[in-house]
């Protein structure tokens, strides 16, 4: 897929996945592990778009997503972004790993983007949203995590959400969501 082929897209979410496909392929071609889709971005995938995040947010190589972009004539660096004025795009790599379980990360192949893309795992998401929501007084993000949880309850790891949670200190902000209606009895 060529880069230009992103102008086409009809929607913001479109526009995403297919730059996320064609940056995932030019990192294969250099026998590099994809990016991973993460934070607000990866919350758009997961709602369809519901949610806009504006940016592209990804756990990965830096300096590999550097070069890639940089090379294609389309891309500017300013501080820690990658903008595209032409292509609309804002893309920004705050990390080179992911603060989670790579188990759990998905991998979304559709024909329409002729590649793969990589999203950080449900489970991960929601404790990061959860996480920004406690400790950030994010209330978007209080909305979010319950919003994914109620959307994909049964296909959760609920075991895996409810150590990992504990762990970050948001078991409360968890059980709330997951227990809304019940005692105390899932309490740690």
């Amino acid at each position: 897929m060529e880069l230009r082929k992103i102008k086409e897209a009809k929607t913001e979410l479109e526009k995403h996945l297919l730059f996320l496909a064609w940056l995932s392929e030019e990192f294969r071609r250099r026998g590099k592990n994809p990016p991973i889709l993460v934070g607000g971005s990866a919350v758009e995938v997961y709602t369809y778009g519901y949610y806009m995040s504006g940016d592209i947010d990804l756990v990965g190589n830096r300096e590999v997503v550097r070069d890639i972009l940089l090379s294609t004539g389309y891309f500017r660096e300013h501080g820690r972004l990658f903008i595209s004025d032409e292509l609309g795009l804002f893309v920004e790599v705050p990390d080179y790993r992911l603060s989670g379980s790579y188990e759990k990360v998905r991998r979304i192949r559709t024909k329409e983007l002729e590649g793969d893309i990589y999203v950080i795992g449900l489970e991960d998401l929601i404790l990061d949203r959860l996480s920004a929501c406690k400790f950030w007084k994010s209330e978007e993000d209080c909305r979010m995590s319950e919003f994914l949880i109620r959307k994909y309850l049964e296909e959760l790891d609920i075991e895996y959400l409810q150590n990992r949670a504990t762990e970050l200190g948001v078991y409360e902000e968890l059980y709330a969501i997951l227990y809304p209606y019940e005692g105390n009895e899932h309490k740690p």
